[in-house]
């Protein structure tokens, strides 16, 4: 064997790659007391809790939920699907919601939406910091300019819309309380850093397409036309963005046109 196949085969065992070409008796050393099937064994379990361990950094509350031994038959399967392929190990997980999608977990219906926003929250811990508009921001446009106006969201938020209330089953398993049985109901939740701490929030599904609007760049006046189901709209509207403004997901407000900036 050439030293590229040797890497090759070796790669393949270690990482327990499906149907291997060759077997590890074919070219590693081993003994009486350890075959070289055991051998190799070892760097494949090794492999495979580090990938396992990476994951639970990432998503623990689905490792607290699934338990140790589940858990690492989801990060097996898993790896075999997605074998680590970046040198930052901290992106491993970032197919797992999408995995988890094909292929339900036998246990509960809602383990990729909790995946999904469990990898939310990761993802915004990592984001680059941004100043805060003031909370009297609105404040300064006046009735001509305010139609028109956009809002820069921070890059450290994530907004969710979820088949089921992962943000309930989270909570309940921060609390340590007993997981219920999932619901499949429609939930938006906002995921968003706020100085080293990571939030989330459920909101109205109305106030979500209102964000989803002011984060595609759209302006207020289509921003505040999602609320027009609500009883009071433009009270629904100002609160939504006041409330906006004190948690700090906006980074600043434009009166330019999309696409223009400031002379």
């Amino acid at each position: 064997m050439t030293l590229a196949e040797i890497q090759t085969a070796f790669h393949a065992l270690a990482t327990r790659a499906a149907d291997p070409a060759v077997r590890a008796e074919e070219f590693l050393l081993g003994s009486a007391e350890l075959p070289a099937s055991e051998r190799i064994g070892i760097y494949a379990d090794m492999y495979v809790w580090r990938l396992a361990d990476s994951l639970r950094e990432d998503f623990p509350k689905l490792a607290a939920l699934l338990g140790g031994e589940r858990f690492l038959e989801l990060a097996e399967a898993y790896a075999r699907e997605h074998p680590s392929d970046r040198p930052d190990l901290g992106q491993f997980g970032r197919h797992l919601p999408a995995f988890l999608r094909r292929f339900p977990a036998r246990e509960r219906v809602d383990l990729a939406d909790l995946a999904e926003l469990e990898w939310a929250r990761s993802e915004v811990f990592l984001e680059a910091p941004a100043p805060s508009a003031g909370r009297d921001a609105l404040a300064s446009l006046g009735p001509r300019s305010f139609p028109e106006a956009r809002l820069r969201l921070i890059p450290a938020l994530r907004l969710l819309v979820l088949d089921h209330d992962a943000a309930a089953l989270w909570r309940r398993l921060e609390d340590g309380e007993p997981a219920e049985a999932p619901r499949a109901e429609a939930a938006a939740v906002v995921v968003w850093r706020s100085g080293f701490e990571v939030f989330h929030s459920r909101v109205d599904l109305d106030e979500a397409r209102a964000l989803a609007a002011a984060a595609a760049g759209e302006p207020l006046s289509r921003v505040c036309a999602e609320f027009a189901g609500r009883e009071e709209p433009a009270a629904a509207a100002f609160a939504a963005l006041s409330s906006w403004l004190e948690e700090g997901w906006i980074s600043a407000i434009s009166t330019w046109p999309a696409g223009l900036t400031a002379p």
